[in-house]
């Protein structure tokens, strides 16, 4: 099959879980014999030709923000073209788009409707805009600033909607992360068939993502203290993912009797918008010795702070699609404290019904933590966490299943009139 992707950009230039989802699903679907090109944005003023990347090609055209309309148009012209120039080198089986704003045009053309389009839907990004709208407000200092943003926070919402339900009822097919996803798509995308949805979750590279062989060795090579009590989480800085809480809950926490309470130490990896009101924030609780913003980290430091770690965190305030995160620290033996926000009690509650923290504030993540502290002791000489990963998320199992669903798809769609 001949397979492309279209998305916001590629990883490792963009770091997070859907661009990790494109890489790997794509690389591992090339190395099956089927043809993946990838088109994506970069901020580069001239982007590269295009290359071949892990047995993908990479289209990238440049992008300059300027506000959403214009960007969004800017997306939607560049990703259609580049779209008729592989289609015109080689006829294209799948279509699959993975943000709809940008490929709405592909979707809806009649470039677009020649091919079997199979996006993949992770999360709503119109709910997504009104939280960080909502959060830009409660951040903005000019009274004017507010008003604008305000006055047209419903107008570009409900946009983003028709991008959205464009795409998904241009679909031959649709493939989402979770039940949580897929329950989206029935609530606010009631014309869509959900006949041609199916649920396939993201994947773990379980040979990358793997205990450490020397455990002391990987916290001297990161500098943490070979005896630490060490706490993780690896997120984008924005609003929705609760990291303001976390940092509250850090604050109970240190200020509890609870044993081993005062030990702990939380390393929030990442970079992103929130960076500097989540230093307000620990610095205005107190707790600088105990929380780090470590900023993004190389891809090797990346695995060595799951092997590292003692738990990880998933703090999600609201709208977690999947969370390849969370699989990542499960193949890494490490126990997820995930709040019930999306998916993660769909990929916790299998394994033990305590590591969902039972909802989003810092008082419930705070208890979860002291209760994960009491109960630790019985995970110890077990690999029950990177066991339940391999068996229900490792990217072979995945991928199979994917390219299953692609084949009876567009075999569908070849033999409809």
């Amino acid at each position: 099959m001949h397979i492309v992707y279209v998305h916001r950009g590629v990883y490792p230039e963009r770091i997070g879980g859907t661009y990790s989802y494109i890489y790997e699903l794509g690389r591992r679907l090339a190395a099956r014999g089927h043809q993946v090109d990838v088109i994506a944005s970069t901020r580069d003023a001239v982007p590269p030709p295009s290359y071949l990347h892990e047995g993908m090609r990479i289209h990238k055209y440049a992008f300059r923000r300027v506000n959403p309309v214009s960007s969004t148009l800017q997306h939607m012209q560049k990703t259609h073209a580049i779209l008729g120039e592989i289609s015109a080198t080689s006829p294209v089986d799948v279509l699959s788009i993975n943000d709809t704003h940008l490929g709405i045009k592909a979707a809806r053309s009649q470039l677009g409707r020649s091919m079997c389009q199979i996006p993949t839907y992770h999360a709503p990004v119109f709910l997504e805009f009104r939280l960080n709208t909502a959060w830009r407000i409660s951040e903005e200092p000019s009274a004017a600033r507010r008003f604008v943003l305000r006055a047209t926070e419903r107008p570009l919402e409900h946009w983003q909607w028709r991008c959205e339900r464009g795409v998904l009822e241009a679909a031959r097919g649709v493939v989402v992360l979770s039940k949580y996803s897929r329950g989206h798509i029935e609530t606010n995308f009631p014309s869509v068939d959900l006949s041609k949805v199916r649920i396939i979750p993201g994947g773990v590279d379980t040979d990358r993502f793997r205990p450490a062989d020397d455990r002391a060795a990987v916290r001297s090579r990161l500098g943490l203290k070979p005896d630490g009590l060490y706490l993780v989480t690896i997120r984008n800085l924005y609003p929705r993912m609760g990291l303001e809480n976390l940092v509250d809950a850090m604050a109970e926490i240190r200020s509890s009797d609870a044993p081993e309470a005062r030990e702990i130490e939380l390393l929030i990896i990442g970079d992103g918008q929130l960076r500097e009101s989540l230093e307000r924030r620990i610095t205005e609780r107190g707790v600088g010795i105990a929380v780090k913003l470590m900023g993004r980290v190389s891809h090797d430091d990346l695995v060595r702070s799951y092997q590292a770690a003692d738990a990880f965190v998933l703090p999600t305030a609201a709208m977690e699609g999947f969370g390849i995160v969370t699989v990542e620290a499960l193949s890494s033996n490490l126990p997820v404290l995930g709040t019930n926000a999306g998916a993660t009690p769909e990929l916790l509650e299998p394994i033990d019904e305590r590591l969902v923290i039972p909802d989003t504030t810092a008082g419930a993540i705070a208890e979860s933590i002291v209760s994960w502290l009491r109960w630790r002791r019985e995970d110890e000489g077990t690999t029950r966490y990177r066991d339940a990963a391999v068996k229900r998320f490792a990217w072979d199992r995945v991928t199979e299943a994917t390219e299953r669903y692609y084949e009876e798809t567009v075999a569908g769609f070849t033999e409809s009139p």
